[in-house]
């Protein structure tokens, strides 16, 4: 069963604007990030099954990853 990564804000930019996407299980999330093309350090918070997690969490099947990007400001 796949991976669903849902990204937020910005980050659906990375995705092509779509809601989510899937990967296949066994990488970490720093991996995933990296096959989408999203920069680690534009990822602020990262949760798996609404709980926190690091982004060198390993990935299990039918996980749901919502990401949340870095907020800017001046």
């Amino acid at each position: 069963m796949p991976v669903t990564i849902k990204p937020y804000g910005i980050l659906k930019e990375y995705i092509h604007n779509l809601p989510e996407v899937s990967v296949p299980p066994g990488q970490t999330v720093r991996q995933a990030l990296a096959t989408l093309g999203i920069p680690p350090e534009v990822v602020a918070l990262v949760t798996v099954n609404d709980v926190q997690q690091d982004k060198d969490y390993t990935l299990q099947d039918g996980n749901i990853v919502k990401l949340l990007a870095v907020i800017g400001g001046g």
